[in-house]
């Protein structure tokens, strides 16, 4: 995003997190062990790979690697004096008790930045999370990124945050002209699906009555009506692409868009399938 002469972002990409993104390694991890588990049972023919050097590492093993690294690569910690058990630089911290977004990217604050992408490696990859460091983090994204309907692309703490996403404007600004903030703060819809279904996934860990486990899902319930009420007013009975700052209107959106849909559905396949693991629902 960004293509703009006047502005001087034209051949520059707007935000490419070029660093190894939190939602792709917990992707990985989810894939390798599915992978391993069907070659221990017959349907898959190799083991695992080569590397470019002629090593063979198997499904399991690579997976294991990720699982035993990924907290000391991604979590920060809430307290300066565990720094020295992960892997952060102090001095470029914005906000602690969350997961970083990026693993070593070309500017390292990026790292650091507050986004809505870990609660998807924490629904594919629950296990490569502490429980309640996962429930911390999110408590923190409901806290700063959740708006009515969707989730900020942006910590609105960060110097980038820019969130009205307006595609035709063609200013000299340069971290807004041409769309360029299109993931630097404006509110996509699609990740509050898997926001909500990672939060009662590891809010549901903790409890332990049913009245308790009630509640899990009567928070997911609460934090739906903005979603519930803009189906109601969309002509198109659906769900926006995105909104700007605090659910306004986004001229430039997408007004009814499949995934913001889709991954909400998932989440209430989720819920239903929980809801019976846990005795609060019959299977029918």
């Amino acid at each position: 995003m960004g293509e703009s002469e006047r502005a001087g972002s034209k051949g520059v990409p707007g935000t490419p997190r070029d660093g190894a993104a939190v939602e792709i390694t917990g992707l990985v991890y989810s894939t390798l062990r599915w992978v391993a588990k069907l070659n221990m049972a017959g349907k898959y023919a190799q083991p695992g790979v080569k590397t470019s050097s002629g090593e063979a590492i198997s499904f399991t093993s690579w997976a294991d690697k990720i699982k035993s690294s990924f907290e000391k690569c991604y979590w920060v910690p809430t307290s300066a004096s565990e720094d020295s058990s992960f892997d952060v630089d102090p001095k470029i911290i914005n906000r602690r008790g969350i997961y970083k977004d990026l693993y070593r990217s070309g500017k390292p604050y990026e790292d650091y930045q507050l986004r809505c992408n870990f609660p998807i490696a924490m629904v594919v990859a629950p296990d490569l999370f502490t429980p309640e460091r996962a429930l911390g983090a999110l408590k923190i994204a409901d806290d700063v990124i959740r708006g009515p309907t969707g989730m900020a692309t942006l910590d609105p703490s960060d110097l980038n945050y820019r969130p009205y996403y307006i595609n035709s404007e063609d200013s000299t600004d340069f971290t807004t002209s041409k769309g360029r903030n299109y993931h630097q703060g404006p509110e996509w819809l699609w990740p509050t699906g898997f926001f909500l279904r990672a939060l009662l996934k590891f809010d549901l860990m903790r409890r332990t009555s049913q009245a308790e486990r009630l509640e899990s899902f009567q928070q997911v319930t609460r934090r739906l009506a903005g979603c519930k009420a803009a189906i109601k007013e969309s002509p198109w009975r659906g769900l926006t692409e995105l909104t700007n700052k605090d659910g306004s209107f986004c001229g430039d959106s997408s007004p009814t868009q499949a995934w913001s849909a889709g991954c909400l559905i998932d989440l209430f396949h989720d819920a239903a399938k929980l809801g019976v693991e846990v005795g609060l629902f019959n299977e029918e």
